[in-house]
């Protein structure tokens, strides 16, 4: 039987744009194999979910299983290993994608006698049967097994093309060059293209890639500077590397550059996507001080068809928010945020983005025993305060919130830690597991630790255009029987996504409808 949780978010005068309901309806409990976790979801196709279970292995990379659930009640219908490794090959898993209610994987692996390093794929039906056995899909000459090249895989935003990226070994005296591969879902070839940027390869690190529904691409790099020529001054208070973004054009065979500089500030996150007009938008944080802190953000917008910048500005935060983290001295004095990462680019109808971040950072704690005259490590996991800024179109900030978040772990990997995220018409939603302790806390800068999730409570937050803030107890991780996972979420639509929690062997998934 399925167990529904019916969320009423309650309004007040100031609150009136928040109303709303949410639904979550969590599926029948499944026992998980033993030494496996479910590792990603893969999507929903015809009433079916599909998601990646993994193996624990202190011997290396075992083959994943592809697993099927019936969104009626979420229960299991099929559990199918995948073969990654076929005699003498041992492939490595590159990549595993659903396309409509195909499974497409990929797969690597070193072939020592032509001294290459191959990609190859392969294509499932809804019941993981081989519609495309095993096919070479790109490879790279690579002398040595330990520098082979790289392939980066990503669905393009029409969801029936792969770009793949095929980066050869690297030379850092030599230029950069790597080629795009375009294949439809079936793996057939549409075009591919050799790029050959005009950096060295010690410059050049790409970051980031888009295949947007024209067909066309969008890459996101890093370029260093030559130190060589900087002064130590320079070295010392202005950034060492700027961002580009190159756009090839298959169409017209073209490839385009635009340079991303806020000179002397350094960028320290930057995120890249693209509008339905095919226009470039890059927004992120940026410091007066180092690349791991951020005092203000920025925004650029490139327009597609005059290949000019119609939209830039950047914007400190102000002192009011501010001091939403630290004293007011420390914010007079030019304090900065540290350790935040940018984890969401959200488009705004006016032309316009809110930016989503997270603080996150790792301890290592290291201990003696001199009984045993030996060291052991322990690594604590610090996933803190989410802050949300919106930006206008011209590049002013509308609005900076701070979500008030704080959860420590330990030689996990922040396992339980995190939050999941959806946006639904002019509402964003952030669940997330909290200390019991933290309800009703008024003072933001002074909440309690979650530190033990299998007695916390899933958080909801709820903010509208505005920044106007609700936040509401989803349920108690300890009554429902089950933790929420919240870095496996998945949104399906504007109005459906789906949870994830599971406690000792036992696992959910849940169905949620905004």
């Amino acid at each position: 039987m399925r167990k529904k949780i019916l969320l009423l978010l309650l309004f007040t005068a100031v609150l009136a744009p928040l109303f709303a309901q949410m639904e979550i309806t969590w599926g029948v409990p499944q026992k998980e194999p033993h030494k496996t976790y479910t590792s990603e979801v893969l999507g929903e196709s015809d009433g079916y979910l599909y998601s990646v279970r993994s193996v624990y292995s202190i011997w290396g990379p075992r083959n994943p299983f592809i697993e099927r659930y019936r969104m009626s009640d979420m229960s299991l219908d099929y559990s199918k290993e995948l073969a990654l490794d076929a005699g003498d090959k041992a492939r490595s898993e590159e990549g595993i994608f659903l396309c409509g209610n195909t499974v497409v994987v990929f797969a690597s692996y070193y072939d020592k006698d032509r001294s290459m390093n191959v990609l190859q794929g392969e294509v499932l039906d809804d019941h993981c049967v081989a519609k495309t056995q095993w096919k070479e899909i790109a490879r790279i000459d690579a002398s040595k097994k330990a520098n082979p090249g790289s392939f980066y895989l990503g669905l393009g935003q029409d969801s029936v093309h792969f770009l793949i990226v095929i980066n050869p070994p690297y030379d850092k005296y030599a230029n950069e060059k790597f080629r795009l591969d375009y294949l439809r879902t079936d793996l057939s070839p549409e075009w591919e293209k050799e790029i050959v940027p005009p950096y060295q390869d010690q410059y050049f690190s790409l970051t980031n890639f888009i295949a947007s529904e024209t067909g066309d691409v969008y890459m996101l790099a890093t370029i260093s500077k030559d130190k060589s020529v900087m002064t130590k001054k320079e070295r010392r208070t202005q950034p060492t590397y700027y961002h580009t973004v190159l756009m090839y054009s298959a169409a017209s065979d073209s490839l385009r550059e635009y340079k991303v500089s806020i000179d002397p500030k350094f960028i320290s996150d930057i995120r890249m996507t693209v509008n339905d007009s095919g226009d470039i938008i890059c927004s992120g944080f940026y410091s007066n001080k180092s690349s791991n802190a951020i005092v203000g953000t920025f925004y650029l917008r490139i327009d597609r068809k005059t290949s000019q910048v119609s939209s830039i500005g950047t914007k400190d935060f102000d002192q009011d928010f501010l001091t939403q983290f630290m004293s007011a001295k420390k914010a007079s004095e030019g304090k900065e945020l540290y350790d935040y990462d940018l984890k969401h680019l959200v488009l705004r109808d006016d032309g316009g983005a809110v930016l989503v971040a997270e603080q996150y950072y790792e301890v290592l704690v290291q201990t003696y025993d001199p009984a045993t005259k030996m060291y052991s490590y322990t690594y604590y996991y610090y996933y803190n305060d989410i802050i949300v800024i919106s930006i206008d179109s011209s590049g002013a900030i509308s609005w900076a919130k701070k979500i008030p978040k704080y959860q420590v772990s330990r030689n996990d990997g922040g396992y339980y830690s995190s939050f999941a995220f959806a946006v639904s018409g002019d509402r964003m939603y952030f669940m997330f597991n909290d200390s019991p302790r933290n309800t009703g806390q008024e003072d933001s800068r002074h909440i309690h630790a979650m530190n033990n999730p299998r007695k916390s409570v899933a958080v909801l937050v709820t903010m509208d255009s505005k920044g106007n803030i609700d936040r509401q107890a989803m349920f108690s991780n300890r009554d429902l029987k089950i933790v929420l996972r919240p870095k496996l979420f998945m949104q399906f639509n504007e109005h459906r996504m789906l949870l994830y929690g599971e406690k000792g062997s036992t696992f959910k998934f849940a169905d949620v409808r905004m």
